[in-house]
């Protein structure tokens, strides 16, 4: 779907407002954050699976929930309307920060609010502890438990079960970053938990605490190929003069390439597509390629969009991350559009 498409859908659409349910919140409602200003369009061509049906709403506000986990308290900013739903329930997305930014820095900056609020999709975004999150199961003196958010992601998602009427069978995971290498070990670990997975300059962990995939889950990897942070042929040790982002260094991940490998592998998806996509906005030094595998019989579909020349960033984004340490932005595609697409089977 284009975003002239999305936005003539919106515009057309009749959103029917019923009496308010409350949320239980530590804060009152926020407001919005501004959409990025981007011409790009999202490439994910339509999926076999049965789209989600979009439900626009124009009432969504920010709250901040506060929620106890193994006697931690954690936080997260869930982005809904206060009004309830029929059934099924509305899809939820569990979003994910990158390392050393924060809950408040995702939704301001990565576009997403405006996106899932023209589909309907209520986001929860997810607090890190210490600017982080436990990407790889293997313990550090920080991290110490790395089960703690995997902890932290499933009493989200049964809380807002309960409270905000969220289809069970409707939930994702998105992220950026090291909060892109979490979506994909939850993915891994707990496919059965997701409807789909998005995950944005983030692979799977790599040697000594490598992660594969269980059990089979739609999976979107977008990734630049001149990424100078998290290379796209994966980390394994530390880069000399890379700048230091948090409060951990970076963690070994493997390739992209072998990251969404081993998600087709395990989705029997053995059909494949490769596509050079038109550039849709003014000229950047970046292009996008797409590569693709589907399951014939499921219709499950794992797909990487490469961006070639964009660096460690969200394409579309107005992150405030210097291009001499991150590397260019795309504009090339929205990244928030794109992801939502997929997720929704669009």
């Amino acid at each position: 779907m284009t975003m002239i498409g999305l936005l003539s859908r919106c515009s057309s659409a009749l959103v029917i407002v019923v009496a308010p349910v409350a949320l239980a919140a530590c804060s009152g409602p926020e407001p919005a954050a501004p959409p990025p200003t981007t011409s790009s369009i999202s490439p994910v061509a339509e999926q076999t699976r049965r789209p989600v049906e979009r439900r626009p709403v124009t009432d969504a506000a920010t709250t901040v929930r506060e929620i106890s986990v193994a006697g931690r308290t954690r936080s997260y900013r869930l982005r809904a309307s206060p009004a309830p739903v029929d059934d099924p329930g509305r899809p939820l997305a569990l979003v994910l920060h990158g390392k050393g930014g924060s809950a408040e820095e995702m939704e301001r900056h990565s576009g997403l609010n405006a996106v899932a609020d023209a589909a309907g999709v209520a986001l929860a975004y997810l607090e890190g502890v210490d600017e982080g999150w436990s990407a790889s199961p293997k313990p550090t003196e920080l991290r110490p438990d790395p089960a703690a958010d995997v902890d932290f992601a499933r009493a989200v998602v049964d809380e807002l079960t309960d409270v905000a009427q969220v289809d069970p069978d409707h939930v994702y995971a998105v992220g950026l970053s090291e909060g892109g290498i979490m979506a994909l070990r939850l993915a891994a670990e707990h496919p059965d938990w997701f409807a789909a997975v998005a995950s944005v300059a983030g692979q799977l962990p790599g040697p000594p605490a490598e992660v594969r995939p269980t059990g089979p889950v739609p999976v979107l990897s977008i990734y630049g190929d001149a990424d100078p942070l998290r290379p796209i042929g994966g980390l394994v040790d530390v880069p000399p003069g890379t700048p230091v982002i948090g409060k951990e260094p970076p963690k070994p991940t493997l390739s992209t390439a072998e990251t969404v490998e081993a998600f087709c592998r395990v989705g029997d998806a053995d059909e494949r597509r490769h596509e050079e996509l038109p550039a849709t906005a003014t000229p950047d030094g970046t292009s996008l390629s797409r590569d693709s595998c589907t399951n014939p019989d499921s219709g499950l579909r794992v797909v990487s969009i490469t961006v070639h020349g964009g660096g460690h960033t969200w394409p579309g984004g107005t992150f405030p991350h210097r291009p001499s340490t991150v590397g260019v932005t795309s504009g090339q595609l929205s990244a928030a559009d794109t992801v939502v697409d997929f997720l929704l089977g669009d």
